[in-house]
């Protein structure tokens, strides 16, 4: 039997078949940008589909990823589940808060860590001070206690 094809309409299918399961009225949108879907999911229920910490909205995210991988025999794609904004918006709240320590880190010259960040949201603050001139990032620790320290350059 033929595998599916990997596009947009094959992703939002599988999106909705897992949103139905859940038993949560929602609607998806799905872009696909080089080799990334960009899901963006719009619900009354969207806490429900978030949960606490973004616990649920990453969950959802792996088995539709596994999902996809599994019906199609495709790796070859990046996946972002959005729910209501929430990401983008938790996305804006690191970029303020890596730019102000950033400028903290640079007037005092003294390194700052930042803990209790999940490995996307470390991610996110290493790829915004990237260029900057100032300050540079790195990730030290193991497991739970893994957190990035902004250092001056």
């Amino acid at each position: 039997m033929a595998k599916p094809k990997l596009d947009e309409n094959f992703v939002a299918d599988q999106v909705k078949q897992i949103i139905e399961k859940l038993g949560v009225s929602a609607s998806a949108e799905v872009e696909k940008v080089e080799g990334t879907f960009f899901v963006d999911i719009a619900s009354e229920d969207s806490s429900l589909l978030i949960g606490k910490y973004g616990s649920n909205i990453d969950s959802l995210q792996f088995i539709l990823a596994v999902r996809l991988k599994t019906l199609t025999d495709d790796d070859k794609f990046e996946l972002f589940v959005d729910v209501d904004g929430w990401r983008k918006q938790k996305e804006e709240k690191l970029k303020k808060l890596a730019l102000a320590v950033a400028e903290e880190v640079a007037a005092s010259g003294k390194p700052e860590p930042l803990y209790n960040l999940k490995p996307s949201e470390r991610r996110v603050i290493h790829t915004i001070l990237t260029d900057h001139d100032k300050v540079t990032t790195i990730s030290e620790g193991e497991g739970e206690d893994r957190h990035i320290i902004i250092r001056p350059r």
